[in-house]
């Protein structure tokens, strides 16, 4: 198994010291002098203004507001720092370019990012299968630099191994074997150990993965169809769309009811999980010990749409669970999240696209304790960028080398019980299970 640099897997209970929850005053920040006034250094540095991308797919017929989270999350971001002192003696500006799940619209934001923005932070784009423009964008000075890229969503190879983008949830496959035959990827499995010692390890039911996009299929197939790999055997892999009605997973709940299946996991949104639970109920299925979700099930209106019928889901989480008050008073950064996204708006998407804005924020830093607060470029962002190996985002995430595109080990896992999410492991509030056994490696051959 490839071995991390497990000096980063505490997320709570050992906080990695670069993680501040405030910002400093202007006038104290690393760098800034009277004899260092802010200027135009860079395309979307001004004297007064920094400008990021949010690059995200939410205006679309297929999943309407999909990754709005990750829009709000990073808007919300920017207000936290302007309030607490701003970044490198200047506002912090957040420009918005909707994707719309188009892949036409998709090119088109990273070329207008390109033109005004110092990097994107928080991309959540399943159609941006093409980092070209991102490689070839120029800076201020006319040379092809390239536009510093801190994703959350990678659903493409290109994107996820390329060494200008950092994406938050780490590349699932090593890139180091992404033309190997076959490649290895790192599947996290903590959750199905947990419950392999609860319920025995015999598991076995049916997968559900995402239709609408062959790069996110394979990438929900990559790591979260890969708790086979530690027993939980499929009894039927099957593919739905968004859009799909609830009388399309009758097939899928036959097969659950005909194999006696003990297990079921809905990788797409969590009205995949919804309709599959209401057939489910419909079809009086008893057999299933585990219902499986991830963070997009992590959501208010999952409970209000699924009722009764999501009873006993679990759901894992590689954040604290920023809903419940006590979660936040634990851990001040998530309470800021919450804070300034607006309680109305944060979801799951937008508490990875936080941790994102977080590493921007700490590439700049640091750029400006070395070089001050006129040193800021494309290219000494991309340095910075490559000395951050553990990010935690002021706590509230699982630690992650961000440098090395490491997958965090680190989760949390929550259950529906009496129509509220409740902590089931770890049970201690402000903690995760950060274990090595968490992450297990995986040899696959996907084209």
């Amino acid at each position: 198994m490839r071995r991390i640099r497990w000096a980063t897997i505490t997320l709570v209970v050992a906080l990695a010291a670069t993680a501040a929850v405030g910002t400093a005053p202007a006038s104290s920040l690393p760098g800034r002098t009277a004899a260092s006034k802010p200027a135009a250094t860079e395309v979307g540095v001004t004297p007064t203004q920094i400008h990021v991308a949010v690059v995200a797919d939410v205006d679309n017929s297929i999943a309407p507001n999909l990754f709005a989270g990750s829009r709000d999350a990073v808007l919300g971001f920017a207000r936290y720092v302007n309030q607490t002192g701003g970044i490198a003696g200047r506002k912090l500006v957040v420009d918005f370019y909707d994707s719309k799940l188009n892949p036409n619209e998709t090119r088109n934001a990273e070329i207008q990012a390109c033109q005004n923005d110092l990097a994107i932070v928080g991309t959540s784009s399943v159609f941006l299968v093409s980092v070209d423009d991102m490689r070839t964008c120029k800076d201020k000075a006319g040379a092809a630099t390239g536009l510093p890229d801190i994703p959350f969503v990678t659903t493409a190879r290109v994107q996820a191994c390329s060494d200008q983008s950092f994406p938050v949830t780490g590349s699932l496959v090593v890139c180091s074997t992404q033309n190997d035959h076959p490649q290895t990827y790192v599947a996290p499995v903590g959750r199905g150990l947990y419950w392999q010692k609860k319920f025995g390890s015999d598991l076995h039911g049916v997968y559900v993965f995402g239709s609408d996009s062959k790069s996110a299929r394979d990438s929900s197939f990559e790591t979260l169809g890969q708790l086979r790999t530690i027993g939980i055997k499929s009894d039927g892999d099957f593919d739905r769309s968004a859009s799909a009605q609830q009388s399309e997973y009758t097939p899928i709940v036959q097969a659950i009811k005909s194999k006696g299946s003990t297990y079921a996991q809905c990788t797409g949104q969590y009205t995949c999980t919804v309709l599959l639970r209401k057939e489910a109920s419909l079809q009086g299925v008893t057999s299933v010990k585990v219902w499986d979700c991830g963070g997009q099930c992590y959501d208010p209106k999952f409970l209000a749409t699924g009722g009764p019928d999501v009873e006993g889901e679990y759901i894992y989480l590689n954040y604290l669970p920023f809903l419940d008050k006590k979660e936040q008073k634990a851990n001040k950064m998530l309470g800021n999240f919450v804070k300034y996204t607006g309680a109305d708006k944060v979801d799951g998407f937008g508490a990875y696209a936080w941790p994102a804005a977080e590493a921007f924020r700490e590439a700049v830093d640091s750029v400006v304790k070395k070089d001050g607060v006129n040193g800021i470029t494309r290219q000494s962002l991309f340095g910075a960028l490559n000395g951050i190996h553990d990010l935690d985002a002021g706590g509230m995430f699982g630690t992650t080398d961000l440098a090395a595109r490491q997958v965090t080990n680190c989760f949390v896992l929550l259950q529906v019980q009496h129509g509220q999410f409740v902590r089931v492991y770890p049970k201690k509030v402000g903690t995760m299970s950060c274990a090595p056994k968490n992450l297990m490696d995986v040899k696959l051959d996907i084209s």
